[in-house]
């Protein structure tokens, strides 16, 4: 990902979020939370932080969740587990959400969104 992909991408974010998005750096990565995004009614909870990872070494934004996300079938995403990111835990997945860096963000937070309606 470029450093002006990253800026832009940023830019969208809080275009789109406002009042709701807080933006850190981390060295050369930076850290996006989002306060509070609905999921769907079936999830527990439905709705959630989110963090968006963006890393000039990573083709695509690193998502994260607060821990305890379950999915529509009350299970815990496979392959899911803690880790500390700016100093917080979340949650982190091996959801594929397919994105390229000329996509929009807003796509891709939608289908991260999207994945915890699924049942797997």
């Amino acid at each position: 990902m470029t450093a002006q992909n990253i800026d832009r991408i940023v830019a969208e974010l809080i275009a789109a979020y406002r009042d709701g998005i807080s933006v850190a750096a981390e060295g050369p990565r930076r850290l996006i939370r989002i306060a509070e995004v609905e999921l769907y009614p079936t999830c527990q909870p439905p709705q959630t932080s989110l963090l968006l990872v963006l890393d000039v070494d990573q083709p695509k934004p690193q998502v994260f969740v607060k821990p305890g996300q379950l999915l529509a079938n009350g299970r815990v995403p496979k392959n899911s587990s803690n880790v500390l990111v700016g100093g917080e835990t979340w949650m982190q997945f091996s959801f594929n959400i397919p994105w390229a860096e000329n996509q929009d963000i807003i796509r891709f937070v939608a289908a991260a969104r999207q994945r915890f309606a699924q049942n797997e």
